[in-house]
């Protein structure tokens, strides 16, 4: 019921401002060492993604599906996809894509890491002093849980706006949503949604992903939305 109480706006009376840099002071410890594990998990693992991207026009018609079953290997310097299956509004594009994979990977190898690639989890303790964090709503059914608002103080690529919903006790990161606080030529708004639900041998893994995404040039304007499904972990 958690995103109906967020779809409703509910807020608990606000908290003082002592008390809520006390809480922060408190949580932010835990969230980075959350983040330190989510991180390295990450680093080590290969998982199963699947699911769809389709344009939506103005009237909210979808068009354009894109699916697909991807195994990912994130381990070393840049992740391996293997392609399990793909099609395009339903036609079979899968030895097209594998092709295409191999290709982009063998592109990217000759080529140096962008600086604004690499995306770090902003509660990390190596991100801390990139963001300024505040402690928002909690939870009207479960008090433990609090939504933590971060802003990036200056705008990058990789370098988020948003909030996350964590567990004070724990300090495990719930579900995040997010938006780049710089956008790249063409894109206007970025918004991403990530639910960690998943387990592994190291903690949560991402169960869920969503995106909505509009931009364009001049007047072909253009609306992608897509959801992925994370599963099958293997941590070595």
């Amino acid at each position: 019921m958690l995103f109906l109480a967020l779809a409703m706006g509910i807020w608990l009376p606000s908290r003082t401002a002592e008390a809520e840099g006390d809480t922060l002071a408190a949580l932010l410890p835990k969230l980075s060492a959350w983040s330190a594990r989510f991180e390295a998990m990450l680093d080590r693992a290969t998982f199963t993604m699947s699911g769809h991207t389709e344009e939506v026009d103005g009237d909210g018609h979808a068009s354009d599906r894109k699916e697909g079953v991807f195994r990912i290997n994130a381990r070393g310097p840049r992740a391996h996809v293997e392609v399990i299956r793909y099609t395009e509004d339903g036609e079979d594009k899968t030895a097209k894509a594998r092709e295409k994979v191999k290709k982009d990977e063998k592109d990217r190898a000759n080529k140096p890491r962008d600086p604004d690639e690499i995306l770090h989890m902003p509660f990390l303790a190596s991100q801390l002093a990139k963001y300024d964090f505040r402690i928002g709503e909690t939870d009207p059914r479960t008090p433990t849980r609090v939504r933590v608002y971060f802003t990036a103080k200056e705008r990058a690529k990789n370098l988020g706006i948003g909030s996350a919903w964590v567990d004070v006790r724990t300090g495990d990161v719930l579900s995040m949503g997010v938006s780049p606080s710089k956008t790249s030529m063409f894109v206007d708004t970025l918004n991403v949604t990530l639910e960690f639900g998943e387990s592994t041998p190291m903690g949560p893994g991402m169960s869920r992903v969503t995106f909505d995404a509009r931009g364009g040039f001049l007047f072909f304007r253009k609306r992608v939305r897509g959801v992925a499904l994370v599963s099958n972990y293997d941590v070595k």
